[in-house]
C-alpha cells in the first residue's frame, strides 16, 4: 500500500495544497452554478459544478502535458499533470454518481433510452467514463512500474476519452454552457486541440510522416470532424 502511493506520500504537502485548491475551485463553481440556475436545486448544482470542474481539470492536465512536450525541462513537474488528471476524474465520478441518482433514478441503464449519441449525448459520456477510470487507476506509482512500457499506451487513451468528453459536454445541454464557466472550458478545449495538433505536426514532420502515431492522430482528427459535422450540420 505504501509503494502504491509512494509519490503521493513523498509530496503530501504539495498534494494537500492541490486538493485544497481543487475544493475551493469546486465551491466557486457550485456557487456560480447556483447563481446561474437561479434556484435552490442543490443536486443539479452539484452535478453541474462537478462536471465543469472535472473537464476543466482534465483540460489543464492535457495542457500541462503539451507544455512539457515543448519545454522538456519542465517535465520534472509531471506530478502536477497527474494531480490535475486524478482530481479531474474524482469530480467526474461525482458528476456521474449525481446524474445517476438525480436524472436516472439510481439506475444508469435508464440513460440508455436512446442509443444514438447525437440524440442522447449521454452515450458519449458513458463510453468515456470507464476508460477514464482505467487511466486514473493506472496513474499510481505502482502501476507505472508494473505496466512498464505499456503504461504510456494506456495513458494515451486520454486523447480518445477527451474526444468523447468534449462532445458530451458540448451536446448534452448546449444552453447550460453559455456562461462564464462554459466559456472557460471551451477556451481550454480550443487550446488543448491546437496544442495537440501543432505538436502532432512537428513530431510527424521530424519523422518524415512515417511514424505509427501519425495514423492514430489522423484518425482522432477525422473523428472530431465527422462527429462535429453530424452533430451540427446533418
Amino acid at each position: 500500500m505504501t509503494y502504491l502511493f509512494e509519490g503521493a506520500f513523498k509530496k503530501w504537502k504539495q498534494n494537500l495544497i492541490f486538493i485544497t485548491i481543487s475544493i475551493i475551485f469546486w465551491l466557486i463553481e457550485f456557487s456560480y452554478q447556483q447563481s446561474f440556475l437561479g434556484n435552490n436545486d442543490l443536486g443539479i448544482s452539484v452535478l453541474r459544478a462537478s462536471a465543469f470542474t472535472g473537464i476543466t481539470f482534465i483540460s489543464f492536465a492535457l495542457l500541462s502535458s503539451i507544455i512539457f512536450k515543448f519545454r522538456p525541462a519542465l517535465a520534472k513537474h509531471w506530478d502536477i499533470r497527474r494531480n490535475f488528471g486524478v482530481i479531474g476524474f474524482i469530480f467526474i465520478a461525482i458528476h456521474v454518481l449525481t446524474a445517476t441518482n438525480i436524472l436516472f433514478m439510481g439506475n444508469i441503464a435508464n440513460a440508455l433510452f436512446i442509443l444514438d449519441p447525437f440524440q442522447n449525448p449521454v452515450i458519449f459520456g458513458l463510453i468515456a467514463y470507464p476508460l477514464l477510470f482505467i487511466i486514473a487507476i493506472t496513474s499510481t506509482d505502482w502501476a507505472v512500474k508494473k505496466l512498464g512500457g505499456k503504461w504510456k499506451r494506456v495513458q494515451q487513451l486520454v486523447y480518445f476519452v477527451y474526444f468523447l468528453s468534449v462532445f458530451h459536454f458540448l451536446l448534452v445541454n448546449p444552453p447550460a454552457i453559455m456562461n462564464l464557466a462554459g466559456y472557460l472550458v471551451m477556451l481550454l478545449i480550443v487550446l488543448v486541440l491546437i496544442g495537440e495538433l501543432y505538436f502532432f505536426y512537428l513530431v510527424s514532420k521530424q519523422r518524415q510522416f512515417k511514424n505509427k502515431s501519425l495514423y492514430v492522430g489522423i484518425l482522432i482528427i477525422a473523428l472530431y470532424i465527422i462527429i462535429a459535422y453530424f452533430a451540427y450540420f446533418s
